[in-house]
């Protein structure tokens, strides 16, 4: 109570303005010279969405790229690096774009790409396009030509959206997975490179054109021969080797499910974790074509085993009839896997990064556990933990508070306060923003709203963290609880709102100044 004394000036006989203006310094003084962050977060926590019961989970599924091989961010230049000489070479678009930078902060993961006017843009839970992070190119699009290219709406139709997270998306396609960082850097950039030329080009060519670069480089087997060649420069060795002995000295059974080939993941995990990483497992399976593989359907398992003579698989056709330890397995499907396997869908976590790829059908369709890995997570964290973050964020929120409470005063003066109000708690917005991405913001948030990412992980995930081997922060028991969610009704409960003094004095202000038919 000591502050709130302290930040309550005097309002006795003055006019609303004044009386406005002097509830707004108050409470701008409390939170920017008073106001301490009482809770930091985690950078390396798991973050529930259900509740799960890790002491009900007996086997541990992963993906391979970006799950268990968390690659540098030099993985993404490489990827770009390549992808533009193949559509030069390829696709005879402009030498002069093997000159064009890659720049490794310029997106964000969950974008989505508007293919008939080549817009990169995020949207948010509700399918509306955010303003302030519509690019063609490298160059923002004003809000003013959004609205008419969008003709006056910036909401999205179901049947649209929808078709964007599945590559027979006609006009929108949503790029959601960290291999999609390099593809948005050189759409933006040969869209750029066109316009500051006055080049026609026809955009789906472009997009089309740029999405086969992108994939040559991993089918090619460019980037496994780059990753081989520097293998320190990618992973982190033997980074996997607390994890696995956490999760075998909890008596948990492992598994792989990966698309990539034989040769790559055995490269990567024999420098993660040992050479004798596929006695780790307990079951084994690349090339396993998701995310078809996690479609109805029978469809047998293959057993490979590598050509010492040469880097070659030999695939043999006996049909798979139970798994064995040190074996691997190629194409198959989950209906053969819970078969054979005799697991239980709710004893089974299975982590990816690819939400649709990996998450959706296991989750929906089988009653899988399913963890998303996010490594982004960990640097959003840490600008949530920054003091500049912090009062910005409560200050909005505060102002949007104040500006919600005081249009009960309806003289001049007064409105022009509220006027001026909404155009700082604009530029706080704008700001908030910028301080993730300076185009793009957080991966999670479109300003109030959640992000049309985050909304589709929320559906589709019980946990995500920034790395697998966060798990082993936590006991093999652990039991998850996810945060209760707040609806406009419930702010009481809500810790956005938690400082001392500002309900307080809100609340006596109005009750001060209110007439009394209105009390």
């Amino acid at each position: 109570t000591s502050s709130i004394k302290f930040y309550l000036s005097d309002t006795g006989n003055c006019s609303n303005a004044e009386f406005m203006k002097t509830r707004y310094n108050d409470l701008r003084d409390l939170i920017y010279e008073d106001h301490e962050q009482v809770h930091n977060v985690d950078p390396r926590g798991v973050f529930a969405i259900n509740q799960i019961n890790l002491g009900e989970v007996g086997v541990y599924g992963f993906d391979y790229d970006y799950t268990l091989a968390q690659y540098s961010d030099s993985m993404q230049e490489f990827i770009y690096t390549q992808s533009t000489k193949v559509l030069v070479e390829k696709h005879n678009f402009p030498k002069d774009l093997l000159n064009v930078s890659f720049l490794p902060d310029f997106c964000i993961r969950g974008l989505h790409y508007d293919i008939q006017r080549s817009l990169l843009m995020k949207v948010d839970i509700c399918n509306v396009i955010q303003l302030g992070t519509v690019y063609r190119g490298m160059e923002m699009v004003p809000d003013e030509e959004v609205m008419w290219l969008f003709n006056g709406t910036r909401h999205i139709p179901k049947h649209i959206i929808e078709q964007s997270y599945v590559s027979t998306g006609e006009s929108l396609r949503q790029l959601m997975d960290i291999f999609s960082m390099p593809e948005m850097m050189l759409l933006a950039n040969v869209v750029e490179y066109f316009r500051h030329r006055n080049i026609v080009y026809d955009p789906r060519i472009l997009f089309e054109s740029v999405q086969d670069s992108v994939r040559s480089v991993h089918v090619s087997g460019l980037l496994y021969d780059e990753v081989a060649s520097n293998i320190d420069k990618y992973l982190d060795k033997g980074s996997l080797t607390p994890l696995i002995n956490f999760l075998l000295a909890g008596g948990k059974k492992l598994f792989l499910i990966t698309n990539s080939g034989y040769h790559f993941v055995n490269c990567g995990l024999r420098h993660l974790i040992g050479p004798d990483w596929k006695d780790v497992f307990d079951v084994v399976i690349v090339q396993a074509k998701k995310p078809r593989f996690f479609h109805k359907g029978s469809r047998p398992f293959k057993c490979v085993t590598p050509d010492n003579s040469s880097s070659n698989l030999v695939v043999s056709w006996e049909r798979v009839n139970e798994f064995k330890k040190g074996e691997v397995y190629c194409e198959g499907c989950i209906d053969e896997l819970m078969q054979l396997s005799k697991w239980v869908g709710n004893e089974v976590l299975y982590f990816g990064d690819q939400i649709y790829a990996d998450l959706s059908d296991p989750t929906y369709s089988y009653g899988w556990r399913t963890g998303a890995v996010i490594p982004e997570l960990e640097e959003e964290i840490s600008v949530m933990n920054s003091r500049v973050f912090g009062h910005s964020v409560i200050w909005l929120q505060t102002l949007e508070r104040l500006l919600e409470r005081m249009q009960i005063y309806r003289d001049a003066e007064s409105q022009q306060l509220v006027r001026e109000w909404l155009n700082e708690r604009n530029e706080l917005k704008t700001k908030v923003k910028e301080i993730f991405n300076p185009r793009f913001g957080s991966v999670f948030r479109s300003h109030l709203s959640s992000s049309y990412f985050a909304g589709r992980l929320c559906r589709m995930a019980d946990l995500y963290t920034s790395s697998v081997n966060n798990l082993t922060q936590y006991y093999p028991n652990h039991f998850f609880f996810p945060t209760r969610g707040t609806l406009p009704h419930e702010h009481v409960v809500s810790l956005a709102y938690q400082h001392d003094g500002y309900d307080h004095a809100i609340e006596k202000a109005l009750s001060d100044k209110r007439p009394n038919n209105l009390k």
